[in-house]
């Protein structure tokens, strides 16, 4: 016969560690914002000091 009553908590001897996933989350996240970062200014640093050539316009 199983004993429906007795209830095993798998996960009892998981602890989280809040500290070591709060140091990895803002880690990740201040990549996520440089690299962003980099990626949009990027095409304004390699074009720095260049002139776009502008379209003749013929009247």
């Amino acid at each position: 016969m199983s004993s429906k009553d007795t209830d095993i908590d798998l996960d009892a001897d998981f602890v989280y560690d809040y500290y070591t996933l709060r140091v990895a989350g803002l880690a990740f996240a201040g990549i996520v914002v440089f690299l962003s970062i980099i990626m949009l200014a990027g095409n304004k640093i390699v074009n720095c000091g260049k002139s776009k050539p502008r379209p003749v316009e013929e009247a």
